[in-house]
C-alpha cells in the first residue's frame, strides 16, 4: 500500500483546502491480468517472438500457390520508361556545348535545342529560370517535360541531345499540350507511348 499526498500551495488559501490525502491506494496489479506484449494463441503471430521465414521458405510459399490463386497481370513488351543518369544532361559544360553547337527550334511555349548525341542514347536537359515562376511551377514543368521524354525516348532515332527551355506562359499547359508542342518541335509523328 502506498500513501499519496497532494499538497496544493497557493498564496492566500486556507490550510484546510491546501492538503488532499488519499489513503490506502493499492499499487498491486491483479494476477489475472496478462502482459500486454505477450501474444495469445488467437492473435496474429507477428513480432519478435515469431521466427521469421527464411528466403527459401518464402520462395517455396510463393511457388505453392496455384495459378487460380495467383493471378498476375499479363505484361506485353513495354518500352523502358526510366530516366537514368545516363539519359540526362548533368554537367554545365554539356549544357553550354549543346547551346553552342545545337540547332534551335521555337514553339509557342518552348525553345528546343537539338544536336546529335555524343553517346549511343538520347539525353535530356531542362533549363527553367526563376523568371518562369516559383519553385512549384518550375518543378511541375520539369516533371511534365521529363515524362514526355520518358515515353518518347525510343522514338528519338538517331540519338540526340535535347535541351528544353520553357518560355513564359507555359506554366498553365497540361501534359497533353506539352506533349503536342514538344512532339512538333522534335518532328515526331503520331503519339508513341
Amino acid at each position: 500500500m502506498v500513501r499519496y499526498t497532494l499538497l496544493l500551495t497557493q498564496a492566500g488559501e486556507n490550510s484546510s483546502r491546501m492538503s488532499f490525502d488519499e489513503k490506502d491506494v493499492s499499487t498491486e496489479q491483479y494476477s489475472s491480468q496478462t502482459h500486454p506484449r505477450v501474444s495469445h494463441a488467437h492473435e496474429h503471430g507477428s513480432g519478435a517472438s515469431c521466427a521469421q521465414a527464411t528466403k527459401s521458405q518464402r520462395a517455396q510459399a510463393v511457388d505453392r500457390t496455384s495459378p487460380s490463386q495467383a493471378i498476375a497481370p499479363i505484361r506485353t513488351h513495354i518500352a523502358p520508361r526510366r530516366f537514368p543518369k545516363a539519359a540526362r544532361l548533368r554537367v554545365r559544360r554539356d549544357f553550354l556545348a549543346l547551346q553552342r553547337r545545337g540547332k534551335r527550334r521555337y514553339c509557342p511555349h518552348f525553345v528546343v535545342i537539338l544536336a546529335p548525341a555524343q553517346g549511343t542514347r538520347s539525353r535530356l536537359g531542362i533549363t527553367v529560370t526563376r523568371r518562369f515562376g516559383n519553385a512549384v511551377l518550375r518543378n511541375r514543368m520539369k516533371r511534365l517535360v521529363r515524362e514526355f521524354f520518358r515515353s518518347h525516348q525510343s522514338a528519338l532515332v538517331p540519338a540526340q541531345d535535347i535541351l528544353v527551355i520553357p518560355r513564359a506562359g507555359a506554366e498553365g499547359l497540361t501534359s497533353a499540350q506539352v506533349g503536342e508542342e514538344l512532339r512538333k518541335a522534335l518532328s515526331l509523328g503520331a503519339r508513341t507511348i
